[in-house]
């Protein structure tokens, strides 16, 4: 009983002081000011695709323009060469994707009839693998490998807009075909979802966002979005309630862009918005912890610009 009497009060004690501490670092992060815009120096690098690396506190952005290299900029605007591959590829870099678990950042790589994927170390940059897509599909004219995403067995599927396909790299780095069917055309985003599918905007006149099924893509159907004049998308991820998330590709009908958050209750065969902020002409998006985004503004009027913002955006 003495013993008891002893034991309580500390594990008590114990207790509400880990409290206490979880409440002041609780406190601490929501006192952080993330910046609402950073602008970084980056002479004619023309960025289309961002991702982020939670480890170091780094984005990444590609370079549609041949000669800049992918760089990685920080919260402050710093900006530092990432890779150094210009002497190998000489191409044009569009969406990136970090994956932390594999210590690799992978990139679409596009050039003269050519599509590539690129795999370097996400620590040195260093240049580790080239895959060539635009193998697979000899009869098409012209390539675009535009999206990526990493699945939970290592699997990448990318997205090839001009060449309406869906592309898969097994884990052992083999390339294929994955998915082509009359009618669906223009891939561009693209996420992979725990349950086992995909989902796919197919941006262009007639946009449609598409679940395919990993396991039996012939039974890909159209998401049916609800009251909603779906444009498509250009980046988008699946966030951490699940919902998707996406900068949307084409501007609505008084003229603005805007990051849409989309949500589902029966496993994507519809879906509806659950949020949405205006923003300024952007592409693509990246995550950096719960309803906190950034996006690249991307105007596409001067592709020798010298400076670039990156706005975050958070919903209400």
């Amino acid at each position: 009983m003495t013993l008891n009497k002893l034991i309580k009060p500390s594990f008590i004690a114990t207790i509400l002081l880990c409290t206490a501490f979880e409440s002041t670092l609780n406190a601490q992060d929501k006192n952080t000011t993330l910046p609402q815009e950073i602008v970084f120096h980056a002479p004619g690098q023309n960025p289309e695709g961002i991702t982020f690396n939670a480890t170091n506190n780094t984005f990444y952005l590609s370079a549609i323009n041949q000669n800049p290299s992918i760089i990685s900029v920080d919260f402050d605007g710093n900006v530092k060469t990432f890779s150094n591959d210009k002497n190998d590829t000489s191409r044009a870099s569009f969406g990136l994707k970090t994956d932390i678990k594999n210590n690799r950042l992978i990139a679409c790589i596009n050039g003269p009839k050519i599509g590539n994927l690129n795999i370097y170390n996400l620590n040195s940059g260093d240049l580790e693998h080239i895959i060539n897509l635009s193998s697979l599909l000899p009869e098409k004219e012209n390539y675009q490998i535009n999206d990526l995403i990493v699945d939970s067995n290592n699997t990448i599927y990318v997205t090839g807009r001009l060449e309406d396909a869906i592309y898969k790299i097994n884990k052992d780095l083999n390339p294929s075909v994955f998915f082509q069917k009359d009618g669906y055309t223009k891939p561009n985003g693209i996420v992979y979802h725990p349950d086992g599918f995909l989902l796919v905007s197919y941006s262009h006149q007639n946009s449609s966002l598409v679940k395919i099924p990993i396991n039996n893509p012939e039974a890909a159907e159209i998401v049916l979005i609800e009251n909603f004049d779906f444009k498509g998308f250009d980046g988008m991820l699946l966030n951490e309630k699940g919902r998707l998330v996406g900068v949307t590709f084409s501007p609505d009908a008084d003229g603005n862009h805007a990051v849409i958050e989309l949500k589902s209750d029966d496993n994507w065969k519809t879906s509806s918005v659950s949020n949405s902020k205006t923003t300024k002409k952007s592409t693509t998006i990246t995550q950096i912890k719960p309803n906190v985004y950034y996006v690249i503004n991307q105007d596409w009027k001067d592709r020798n610009a010298e400076n670039w913002t990156l706005e975050k955006v958070a919903f209400d």
